[in-house]
């Protein structure tokens, strides 16, 4: 049992770790490029750009928030889908109900956001 923390714990600090090992050898070992105004500027057919180059298209904000809660209730179906052989009967229909339930909201969803933005 123990055992299972140690190697928990192993491959957490190594999924950590690794990634920003690379990033602080990245930034020493790397060159500094001097910076340049004109090649840093956002590509604007030769105009002044208005605003923020970072900002989200807020047409687009609704699919977003749509989808990422679709996205993770079909990863809970396909867990269960892999373990559904120990799992209780009851189980299985409340995944199933909450499956059809959120293609249902889904749908009304992406609906409801289409007619806002015709």
């Amino acid at each position: 049992m123990l055992y299972n923390y140690i190697a928990l714990g192993i491959l957490s600090l190594f999924g950590i770790g690794f990634p920003i090992s690379l990033l602080v050898a990245s930034r020493m070992i790397g060159r500094r490029a001097a910076g340049n105004a004109v090649k840093n500027a956002p590509y604007e057919s030769g105009e002044s750009t208005i605003g923020s180059s970072r900002d989200i298209d807020n047409e687009y904000l609704p699919y977003y928030m749509l989808f990422l809660p679709f996205e993770l209730t079909i990863a809970i179906l396909v867990i269960w889908a892999s373990v559904s052989n120990a799992l209780s009967f009851g189980t299985g229909v409340a995944v199933i109900a909450l499956g059809i339930v959120a293609m249902a909201l889904a749908m009304a969803g992406y609906k409801i956001a289409s007619d806002k933005h015709v």
